[in-house]
């Protein structure tokens, strides 16, 4: 019926481990399942390539797939997103090409006086709130040089806490809030103006 040649897609992303006991397993496009722990010493290799560049990770001796995941997200450039599930006793690492943004997102740290509610940085413009605010405190807003300090009382959830801190990020961002995430990019009408 057909008498012309189908030319099927190449896979953008190939990824391989030197070490056999730490298992790369291809799953169809950027999907691969990384199982068992590193074993050769004092380290090994996990190697990316991709259509534009290559990247090597080094993995300690027992090294499992979550310290893997973490150093590879790291290591890929801005334009590769990396996102890992749990399955068949390891875990799937997801490789995604991305339109970058015009400009980098803005670096965001949180400085908190609560010791009880924890701050955990997601990404560099990303923060999730965990827990309860435990006292009455005081919540700085660190976005690249530019910060805001917020009063947050006793008892506030996450959720709460990340509304709080979004209403509130330094003047030239604006914040997404998703439940007790937020997360923070430039204002593009602002620095405009300001240019």
């Amino acid at each position: 019926m057909f008498d012309d040649v189908i030319q099927l897609p190449q896979p953008r992303f190939r990824m391989r481990s030197d070490d056999p006991a730490f298992q790369v397993d291809w799953r169809g496009g950027g999907r691969f399942l990384l199982t068992g722990e590193v074993s050769e010493d004092p380290t090994t290799q996990l190697h990316v390539n991709h259509a534009s560049e290559s990247v090597d990770v080094t993995l300690a001796k027992t090294s499992r797939p979550a310290h893997a995941v973490r150093m590879l997200k790291r290591a890929m450039p801005r334009d590769v997103y990396v996102t890992e599930k749990a399955q068949d006793g390891g875990l799937e690492v997801t490789l995604t090409e991305m339109t970058l943004p015009a400009a980098k997102p803005p670096r965001v740290r949180i400085i908190t006086t609560d010791l009880v509610q924890r701050v955990l940085q997601l990404d560099e413009n990303k923060v999730e709130f965990l827990g309860n605010v435990g006292a009455d405190c005081l919540i700085t807003v660190l976005c690249d040089a530019r910060r805001v300090t917020i009063q947050v009382p006793k008892g506030c959830s996450a959720q709460t806490t990340a509304v709080r801190v979004g209403a509130s990020v330094p003047r030239g961002f604006r914040a997404l809030v998703e439940g007790a995430t937020v997360a923070v990019w430039k204002d593009a009408d602002f620095f405009e103006a300001v240019a």
